[in-house]
């Protein structure tokens, strides 16, 4: 008996160990990844202290921020892997990138790109992806082919050394150009605007972990 009594005992210790390792995420029934993204980062710029004049970096009032998120519907609560439609916020006290561009949400509208509206788009580039780090920078090699799908453009991203490989439809929102889809065996769901300049193509993508990643690639 008191062999059971001791097994229950450690079984629940160990389940309890297990829920203090999980990660928090967030949730609001009906909303998707370009909800969050959009609420995440108008919580996090109106409750930040800016470290520069530009405000392009600041640190996030984490109370505020958590409680900005909850009245607009979100719950948050503990995973060790998150179920579908929950969604990483800002859970650090480091500076963190505030002027990024929410192209989640002006892509909501948006229409399927045509051979038209992105011939200069196709093609093979390679470069660079960044992506911000607790006190830094990290760049990994990446390439974007940009390919005819039927009528459409598609784009395919695969970055070394990261796990951000997938493909997504490339769309158009008013004179903006964009990608936006679900990367990487995690489906990190990322919305890039897309600006070429000659054989230069530069992307920008606020993901649903409230991160802005960056592409400086050069067509081959």
């Amino acid at each position: 008996m008191r062999s059971t009594a001791r097994a229950f005992g450690l079984a629940v210790v160990a389940a309890l160990l297990l829920v203090g390792c999980g990660k928090h995420y967030w949730n609001k029934p009906g909303a998707g990844a370009e909800d969050f993204a959009k609420d995440s980062s108008e919580c996090a710029r109106a409750n930040a202290m800016y470290m520069s004049t530009n405000k392009e970096y600041g640190i996030v009032l984490e109370d505020a921020y958590k409680s900005c998120l909850r009245m607009r519907g979100w719950n948050r609560a503990q995973h060790h892997e998150p179920p579908a439609d929950w969604f990483r916020g800002i859970e650090t006290e480091d500076p963190v990138r505030l002027d990024g561009p929410v192209p989640a949400a002006a892509l909501r509208s948006s229409l399927p790109a045509t051979l038209a509206d992105g011939a200069e788009l196709i093609g093979t580039w390679a470069g660079q992806l960044e992506r911000p780090i607790p006190g830094g920078r990290r760049f990994y090699p990446a390439v974007l082919k940009i390919t005819e799908d039927g009528s459409r453009l598609r784009g395919e991203l695969d970055v070394t050394g990261m796990d951000l490989k997938g493909s997504a439809p490339v769309v158009k929102s008013a004179q903006t150009m964009g990608m936006s889809g679900r990367f990487g065996e995690q489906a990190l769901a990322i919305s890039f605007t897309l600006t070429v300049s000659g054989t230069s193509l530069e992307a920008a993508g606020l993901g649903a972990d409230n991160l802005l990643y960056r592409l400086a690639l050069q067509k081959r």
